[in-house]
């Protein structure tokens, strides 16, 4: 096994978001706006059958999924706190499931965090059915987290380049904010992540000016992160 997952056990310690819930207050407050507008919106329309939540953390979409799916499967290396895995993965292996056998696969702000996106993504192809879906969301500009499983960022054209290099077709492909949802979030982010004072007031705030002026002056060649259905061809 690789040195890099040998303290794998620091992940099951880590913090996740189990809820859809996003106070105005909070500091995620406005990448989560996004995130939560799409999944709810786009995503959910392209769910059906079997789904995995391949990298499910703290399950953050189980609800939402549950309602339009079959079968709801969640898959981690490790268990978050006060979440129970129905299929435990082992780095750089195969997951356990016959191939072809899944209608729709969930990969929310995994692919950062695997050393080998094309063989995350084979795997996400192989248990695939054909014309399967995946729901994929990935940073394209984020601070450090889950260190040191951090590896990646990725553009608009790398995401579609890993894509279709592992099979698939991109239906859609969407930013998460633009330039000033971008400035607002790091800045709250990095109040956050320093312990500087900052009262919850404040975060709402910078929270409601920056989407506001996201909205105004819309620009996603600077985003937070892309969200993405494909189609496993």
């Amino acid at each position: 096994m690789s040195n890099r997952y040998r303290d794998l056990s620091k992940l099951g310690l880590l913090e996740r978001t189990v809820s859809m819930d996003n106070s105005p207050s909070g500091h995620h407050y406005i990448v989560l706006s996004y995130l939560y507008e799409w999944m709810e919106t786009i995503a959910v329309q392209h769910a059906s059958g079997k789904l995995l939540d391949f990298g499910c953390g703290g399950q953050t979409y189980r609800n939402l999924f549950e309602g339009c799916v079959d079968q709801y499967i969640g898959a981690d290396v490790v268990a978050a706190p006060g979440i129970s895995l129905d299929i435990e993965l082992k780095p750089n292996q195969a997951v356990d499931i016959e191939a072809g056998k899944i209608d729709t696969v969930l990969s929310n702000q995994v692919l950062e965090h695997v050393p080998d996106p094309n063989f995350y993504l084979s795997e996400v192809a192989r248990v695939l059915k054909k014309n399967g879906t995946l729901v994929l969301t990935a940073p394209m500009q984020w601070r450090h987290h889950e260190v040191p499983f951090d590896y990646y960022r990725f553009t608009k054209y790398g995401v579609i380049d890993l894509l279709e290099r592992n099979g698939f077709s991109v239906i859609r492909i969407d930013p998460c904010g633009g330039v000033f949802a971008l400035i607002g979030q790091i800045l709250c982010d990095y109040f956050s992540s320093n312990n500087i004072s900052f009262f919850k007031w404040g975060y709402r705030a910078m929270n409601r000016f920056f989407l506001w002026l996201d909205s105004k002056y819309p620009d996603s060649d600077s985003t937070i992160n892309w969200m993405c259905i494909a189609k496993k061809l």
